[in-house]
């Protein structure tokens, strides 16, 4: 009885390893065709943090904005996307330049250009590049992770459809910064292969202390500078026909040397708009702005655009009140999008009504 037990054990093993052998030659033949960008262990995450039940619990504490979105499917991927990246991020290390995967990231900025979302983030702790995640927006995959220079807060980012140029929030020597990429890059990037995408253009806001909130409208970019309880100061930098800023005539007082590494841009103008603004949007004779700092409940104002020009006036007509740390928000066809930063590891904890998820709302109830 014993023997046959060992005979039939040594069987079991011998299969056991021709399995094993079997399994590790599929397992090679599928490792060769993966996508060189994400392998096992350093991925981008793209799944939710929270659970449907406990995201719907934070939209039901806001009733504007339980009001605002799609009533008849609220947790559908086409009101409640999960935004990418909140538990690992493919990034590279900014001491040693090795390719690693930080849980620390905050998104700060989205826009929609083409078939992409493109949502931006940077490293809480400051030891990694800052990053755009690349998101199809028909359906939510995430397409790339493109890799930034060095650790921008990119609290802005937009989309030229004209040119098809994509421009960022940075800053520079105590003033704000605008650089832009083509929109060709985000797909073409390999964050495996390559160390940080390359600017098209770089400029300086010479007006601007900083640079924290970004849109396109009309052929012009706006700017908002963003400094705790005090006013906004926004200024529309126009562009010309080639997508570029309209550069300033250098003086006799400036620095050249300064001037020709890097162009200012001028501004045609500019206006103080209510504290803490986060992002602002354009939709027909409005301005929709997201208003939050801390912890306190998020605002969603709008402002009416003055008469007969493409400028908001700074007087508010109306605000929601939403969960706190709204960050930019975006205008697609007749829906308004909004991502919060809550979701990022710094803030899960701390923040009772934390959000994953990039939600859209109508805008027809919004202005309703």
């Amino acid at each position: 009885m014993r023997k046959k037990y060992y005979w039939g054990l040594g069987w079991l093993t011998l299969v056991a390893i021709i399995t094993l052998a079997v399994t590790s030659a599929d397992a090679s033949r599928v490792r060769s065709v993966l996508p060189t960008p994400f392998n096992p262990s350093r991925t981008t995450s793209t799944t939710a943090v929270f659970s449907p039940t406990t995201l719907n619990q934070t939209i039901q504490h806001y009733p504007d904005l339980a009001r605002l979105i799609s009533s008849d499917s609220p947790l559908s991927p086409a009101t409640a996307t999960v935004q990418p990246g909140l538990q690992t991020t493919l990034s590279r290390n900014l001491h040693n330049g090795a390719l690693v995967t930080s849980p620390n990231m905050i998104p700060p900025g989205m826009t929609l250009a083409g078939r992409y979302r493109l949502i931006t983030a940077y490293d809480a702790t400051g030891q990694t590049q800052s990053v755009i995640y690349v998101q199809n927006r028909r359906t939510n995959r995430l397409e790339n992770t493109v890799l930034l220079r060095g650790k921008p807060h990119v609290g802005g980012i937009a989309y030229d459809p004209r040119h098809r140029r994509i421009w960022l929030c940075s800053h520079r020597r105590n003033h704000g910064l605008i650089a832009s990429l083509p929109l060709a890059t985000v797909h073409r990037f390999n964050p495996v292969t390559m160390r940080a995408v390359h600017y098209q253009q770089r400029w300086l806001l010479p007006n601007l202390s900083n640079a924290s909130m970004l849109t396109y409208h009309h052929q012009a970019l706006y700017v908002g500078q963003f400094k705790s309880g005090h006013p906004t100061l926004m200024a529309r930098f126009p562009l010309n026909t080639a997508g570029h800023p309209i550069a300033a005539v250098p003086t006799a007082n400036s620095n050249p040397t300064h001037t020709h590494r890097l162009q200012r841009a001028v501004s045609d103008w500019q206006s103080n708009l209510p504290a803490n603004l986060q992002g602002i949007t354009f939709y027909r004779q409005y301005a929709l702005c997201s208003q939050s700092y801390g912890q306190h409940a998020s605002k969603l104002v709008i402002l009416k655009m003055a008469a007969a020009s493409a400028v908001p006036a700074p007087t508010v007509i109306a605000t929601y009140r939403l969960p706190p740390q709204l960050e930019q928000i975006t205008v697609h066809g007749h829906r308004l999008h909004l991502l919060y930063e809550t979701g990022a590891a710094a803030y899960r904890q701390q923040q009772p009504d934390a959000i994953d998820r990039v939600l859209t709302i109508s805008l027809s109830r919004l202005l309703d």
